[in-house]
């Protein structure tokens, strides 16, 4: 399945709701296999990954030290997730 079927919009969307949680390895693997199948043949949306993937490692690399403030953590996902709309 990939971005010229018949619901494109429907399968982007469904795979960048569960983008995050994919990125944690917090899915279930039926659920994980769709999505990678996804992102192998819609490059917006493995963009997207990538982007995200990129972000957890530098905030995990940059915020070690230090404990994340109060709200910064659900702020950030608020975001992300405003992005995808």
């Amino acid at each position: 399945m990939g971005a010229t079927e018949d619901h494109p919009k429907l399968l982007c969307r469904e795979t960048l709701r569960e983008i995050e949680r994919f990125l944690d390895g917090e899915l279930d693997q039926t659920v994980e296999v769709r999505i990678q199948h996804h992102l192998s043949d819609c490059s917006p949306c493995m963009q997207r990954a990538e982007f995200r993937r990129h972000v957890k490692v530098m905030i995990s690399e940059k915020c070690t030290e230090r404990e994340v403030p109060q709200g910064l953590s659900a702020r950030i996902h608020e975001l992300l997730r405003d992005t995808d709309r």
